[in-house]
């Protein structure tokens, strides 16, 4: 009969609990832990100063085309406006086509504002495109009241005026550069030339762009030709920014009096 006393589990603590197991292995003559993979013992250490290989680049997706970029890429003609065979060749048909040819511009065809005036005017106003509260028409809004009192100081009368826009319809940021290069300019100096202004006053000069006028000639009365005239030219900042600047507005007029005299 055996004089061993028996030992109840509770003992034990989980820590002497584990020690035991791990001397029943030991004595069992299993002390190395053991893996399936195979080893290359005979393969050289890599050096500690081994850099590791950069992470593959991340695919970054361009940005989405414009339709006028697409057209630009795809063919070489004319793409706003159509083929010029096809543009109108008085001003009234000028008129019409302006409210309805597709690739003037995008966005929806109610939106678009029709140029105001008669041919012949004193002065031709050009501004970029329809000013967002030009709810009556086309330089109805705010900045067509401040155009209506330098028009005044001026000695212009409204109906002296022809107002017009190089845009049919407000575009969000326009680039005057790609606008360009979709023969955008080549719309407008066809619509200069329907209309036969005496001068012309550009209103906003990201728009000089659309005539290959550079920012820096942007102080200079200048001249475009149009339809075989040359129209004398007048640039100047948005009418927001005359309506802001006392300075600019003092700029303006003597810039309008050296014109004009």
């Amino acid at each position: 009969m055996s004089d061993a006393i028996p030992l109840e589990t509770g003992d034990f603590t989980p820590l002497d609990a584990i020690e035991g197991a791990l001397d029943w292995w030991r004595e069992a003559g299993v002390d190395c832990d053991f893996s399936e993979e195979a080893t290359d013992w005979l393969a050289k250490p890599e050096p500690e100063d081994a850099v590791a290989a950069p992470p593959p680049p991340i695919a970054v997706a361009p940005p989405p085309q414009s339709p006028l970029q697409r057209a630009l890429e795809q063919e070489d003609r004319p793409v706003m406006g159509g083929p010029q065979t096809g543009w109108p060749d008085t001003l009234e048909n000028f008129r019409e086509w302006w409210m309805t040819e597709a690739s003037l511009g995008e966005g929806a065809l109610d939106r678009r504002l029709p140029p105001r005036g008669v041919a012949g005017a004193r002065l031709m106003v050009l501004v970029g495109q329809p000013e967002q509260d030009d709810a009556e028409g086309l330089l109805t809004g705010g900045a067509g009241q401040l155009l209506v009192s330098l028009l005044k100081a001026m000695g212009v009368a409204e109906h002296e005026t022809y107002l017009a826009s190089a845009l049919p319809s407000a575009m969000a940021l326009p680039d005057w550069q790609e606008l360009s290069r979709a023969r955008l300019g080549e719309v407008v100096r066809h619509h200069i030339a329907l209309a036969r202004p005496q001068r012309l006053l550009a209103v906003g000069r990201g728009q000089l762009a659309l005539f290959g006028i550079a920012p820096e000639q942007a102080q200079e009365p200048l001249a475009i030709e149009c339809g075989g005239t040359m129209i004398p030219l007048l640039s100047a900042p948005e009418l927001s920014q005359i309506a802001r600047s006392p300075a600019r507005r003092a700029r303006m007029w003597q810039r309008w009096l050296d014109w004009t005299a």
